[in-house]
């Protein structure tokens, strides 16, 4: 069987993106990813670059809180995110069909968040919840505490969701300076499989992102 096409380039402001065409199912996967994790943090961001996975989801100029979400399930799709020591995923699955629906969600939340100062304290909790369960984790305590172990020097030492003086620090200046350094073309990457036109896909991705700028 022969692999799906795969089309691959760089938009002159920098703006990765990765396409695969695949007919098996009426299907389409995007994916957004973000070159910055918890390895790239300064020591007072500890935990931010997860609590933007939060935080993107919380509303933009034209969709409110929750709405992000809504708006993919109600197109029939699902839609999440995850943080790791490297990037940050923003990624959504929806029929064919709802492509457009997805490209403009996950552009939307992740190029336009409001940054809600009430949000900011709503999901500082969140977090800080989120933590306490993972001190009760012993599977997650002992990971922490190898990686800790593992890495001296390396930021692979701290925990991904941050301290919890970190987090509770957070307010929305210094949430936004961070969004504006790493959420820049050159750092972010558009990922899509399954069922597409990959000119009219590209075509779309350059109205959407082909202005956006570069970072430093």
């Amino acid at each position: 069987m022969s692999q799906p096409p795969v089309h691959c380039e760089a938009l002159p402001n920098g703006l990765g993106v990765l396409l695969c065409e695949s007919r098996s199912a009426p299907v389409v996967d995007l994916q957004i990813w973000a070159r910055v994790g918890s390895a790239d943090e300064r020591p007072h961001e500890a935990g931010l670059a997860h609590f933007h996975e939060h935080m993107l989801f919380k509303g933009t100029e034209r969709r409110g809180v929750g709405e992000i979400a809504s708006e993919v399930e109600g197109a029939g799709g699902r839609i999440n995110a995850y943080t790791s020591f490297d990037v940050t995923v923003y990624h959504a699955t929806l029929p064919s069909a709802e492509l457009c629906v997805g490209l403009d969600v996950l552009a939307d939340a992740v190029l336009h968040s409001s940054f809600d100062p009430e949000e900011i304290a709503r999901e500082i909790e969140v977090v800080l919840e989120e933590i306490r369960r993972g001190e009760d984790s012993p599977g997650h305590v002992l990971g922490n505490a190898v990686f800790a172990e593992a890495y001296h020097e390396h930021p692979y030492r701290a925990p991904i969701l941050g301290s919890p003086e970190s987090v509770a620090s957070f307010e929305r200046a210094r949430v936004r300076a961070f969004f504006e350094r790493w959420y820049t073309a050159d750092k972010l990457c558009i990922v899509a499989a399954g069922d597409f036109e990959t000119p009219r896909l590209r075509e779309e991705i350059r109205a959407i992102f082909g202005d956006l700028a570069p970072g430093g």
